[in-house]
């Protein structure tokens, strides 16, 4: 056979061998990934690095357990009484006072919650201002108060009684409803309060002596 003739003959048998190959397969795009790709040296550096970071990094310590105390005063080991009252000049303020009825000593620390309600004991609009000083006190850091049975506690409930803007009238509530520190309960007594300014009431820390007289 001429080389000419051979050469042809494998030239024809060489492209039926690709048209048969590309005619098993399918093209598709590349599969899109939430993480790119990095392009550059440094690129891979990093990833290389963070990678080995995350699988070499030392778990941190445990926190060191605090010391065990008295647990937190819970609702049912308190009783709630409405102290002392003062005003001036369009504000008004009363100390109320916390008692640790149980036979278990426990603990207060922080501000209480405050909910004015009506005579049928409903909530009626309160906002609450936690506060370290007032128009009646100064000052008053948290702290932690310990109530040993019989013990008790203080803070400072205190309003405006002059409207505000557009007020026509200020919610007026005739119970009060507490939730002592760091607790869901509430303690409810029977008080007098006209707040001004949407019922916006402050209200001072527990502290383990009285405010005022």
């Amino acid at each position: 056979m001429a080389q000419a003739q051979r050469r042809h003959i494998a030239s024809g048998l060489l492209t039926a061998a690709m048209a048969l190959a590309l005619g098993g397969c399918t093209l598709q795009s590349p599969i899109a990934t939430d993480t790119p790709t990095p392009t550059s040296g440094s690129a891979v550096a990093a990833a290389t690095a963070t990678s080995t970071t995350a699988a070499t990094a030392t778990p941190a310590p445990h926190a060191t357990p605090t010391p065990s105390g008295p647990p937190i005063c819970q609702p049912n080991q308190l009783s709630l009484a409405i102290q002392t009252s003062q005003g001036a000049a369009g504000h008004i303020a009363q100390q109320d006072q916390f008692t640790n009825k149980s036979n278990a000593t426990c603990t207060l620390y922080g501000y209480p919650g405050a909910v004015m309600l009506d005579s049928q004991q409903k909530p009626i609009a309160t906002k609450t201002n936690w506060q370290t000083t007032g128009f009646s006190y100064s000052n008053q850091q948290k702290q932690l108060v310990t109530l040993h049975p019989g013990g008790v506690a203080y803070f400072i409930v205190e309003w405006s009684d002059v409207p505000v803007g557009t007020e026509t009238s200020c919610p007026t509530a005739t119970y009060l409803s507490v939730t002592p520190p760091n607790d869901f309960s509430v303690l409810t007594a029977a008080d007098s309060i006209n707040a001004c300014n949407g019922g916006t009431l402050g209200i001072s820390p527990v502290e383990p002596n009285k405010i005022w007289p």
